[in-house]
């Protein structure tokens, strides 16, 4: 796998070029809250969600739901 890393030595991901599906950005839109809450408002199962966290992962090179968090605000404007 290859990837993109910031200046930060962290990895870094582009939601323009298609690397993760429209699905697994509602999930990670969300991934701060508990994996049952993410399944409930998306009407999927937690394993559903647990697959698209590890999916989410193994694309962007992410370790952590507070990774994907931090990156998510940087993309948003919300942490500079």
């Amino acid at each position: 796998m290859n990837q993109i890393v910031n200046h930060y030595g962290l990895p870094a991901f582009n939601f323009e070029v298609g690397i993760l599906t429209p699905r697994e950005i509602e999930i990670i839109e969300r991934v701060l809250l508990p994996s049952k809450n993410i399944a409930f408002d998306l009407n999927i199962s937690e394993h559903t969600v647990t697959s698209h966290l590890t999916n989410i992962k193994n694309k962007t090179g992410l370790l952590d739901k507070y990774q994907m968090a931090y990156f998510l605000g940087t993309r948003q404007g919300n942490i500079n």
